[in-house]
């Protein structure tokens, strides 16, 4: 897992995986889109990860988490990021299921499925 650098100094840690599926994703996208990550209410555990492709950003509220080349590539928002920081992001691919996965210390438990927890 390698620690991203960011001007904001955060503390999410991104995988070699998960910046290579980021860019795979964006491709194909708007040349202004990034991967975005939102936590949201609601999941069978109490809170859900929402990852989504984005272009519009907040200049107030979000919180560029990875940027290459004057470009953003992951964002998510300053609530999300209360319940991400020192979490860690993986793209995992196994026979059956490809998906990004999420680490994170502040969780007390998740569902079966990894998309949602309850602190």
């Amino acid at each position: 897992m390698d620690k991203t650098s960011n001007k904001n100094k955060k503390n999410i840690l991104l995988s070699n995986n998960a910046i290579n599926q980021f860019r795979k994703i964006l491709l194909n996208e708007d040349k202004n889109s990034f991967v975005r990550l939102l936590v949201d209410s609601g999941g069978c555990s109490g809170f859900s990860y929402k990852f989504s492709v984005d272009k519009n950003i907040d200049n107030l509220n979000d919180i560029i988490i990875l940027e290459e080349e004057n470009k953003n590539i992951f964002v998510t928002d300053k609530v999300s990021f209360d319940y991400l920081k020192d979490a860690s992001v993986d793209w995992v691919e196994s026979l059956t299921n490809s998906q990004f996965t999420i680490s994170n210390p502040i969780a007390k438990s998740s569902c079966g499925c990894g998309s949602s927890f309850s602190i």
